[in-house]
């Protein structure tokens, strides 16, 4: 998800930029071998570039519509997931512990680690200086 707030105002090039992305990853996804995506990804490369020199921005915008409802209709049901994007094995593994979390120890648990809070402390001071 990208968050809160508005939408972005995309151009018409970087809509069909993102669409042939989606469509060349849908084709990964559905391709058996490496040969038959290649040979996939090089006829939908020359159905993209089909329309490259027309400049009729209704009919592109048709067009673009009809495509992007040909990707939806087309989407793989259980498609790849690089390992570090949300959903992936990787996503959100190591998640990073704040330096300020060791000033909220109680000073029973600071007695239990004194080596760790000793060696921290000097470690701020020399930050510090």
């Amino acid at each position: 998800m990208a968050g809160n707030g508005p939408n972005a105002i995309l151009t018409h090039s970087q809509k069909v930029c993102r669409l042939y992305k989606r469509c060349i990853r849908t084709l990964e996804d559905w391709a058996n071998d490496r040969a038959e995506f290649r040979f996939n990804a090089v006829v939908m490369r020359a159905r993209f570039d089909e329309t490259r020199s027309e400049t009729d921005g209704r009919l592109l915008a048709k067009q673009l519509i009809e495509a992007e409802q040909e990707y939806m209709s087309s989407k793989h049901e259980d498609p790849k997931i690089f390992k570090n994007d949300p959903g992936g094995i990787c996503f959100r593994r190591s998640v990073q512990i704040h330096d300020w979390m060791f000033d909220t120890y109680h000073p029973w648990e600071r007695a239990q680690l004194r080596d760790f809070f000793e060696t921290r402390q000097e470690l701020k001071e020399q930050y510090d200086e």
